[in-house]
């Protein structure tokens, strides 16, 4: 089962950077000489992108209102189920946009587009 918070997704939906992973910050900096200094450090939090796409899942438009209804509350987190993990997610509003859809066809119930959370 796959669901954010109490709306149940699509079992078709795909979360498509999930084996996409970054997990360690890395900046690197040089000294007046030119000699590189590197300060890294550990990733916290994992970002998670669903995506509805037109050759395998639409959402309708109860879904689609909600999902817009909880990416409008301000600091609202929620449970990401996904088959087997569970985590805490947030919606990611510092990388817009955090939800992207698209009808179908114009002024049509059905869409298609991007969710974009981060596990926190």
């Amino acid at each position: 089962m796959k669901k954010l918070g109490n709306l149940i997704l699509p079992d078709s939906i795909q979360w498509i950077d999930r084996h996409i992973t970054s997990p360690v910050n890395q900046t690197v900096l040089h000294t007046l000489s030119g000699t590189p200094v590197v300060f890294s450090s550990k990733v916290t939090g994992v970002s998670i992108t669903l995506a509805a796409t037109g050759d395998t899942t639409w959402l309708d438009q109860d879904s689609a209102d909600k999902i817009k209804e909880m990416a409008a509350l301000q600091g609202a987190i929620y449970t990401l189920i996904w088959d087997e993990l569970s985590c805490n997610v947030i919606f990611r509003h510092h990388e817009p946009p955090a939800i992207s859809l698209t009808p179908l066809w114009p002024h049509h119930d059905q869409f298609t587009g991007t969710i974009r959370l981060t596990c926190i």
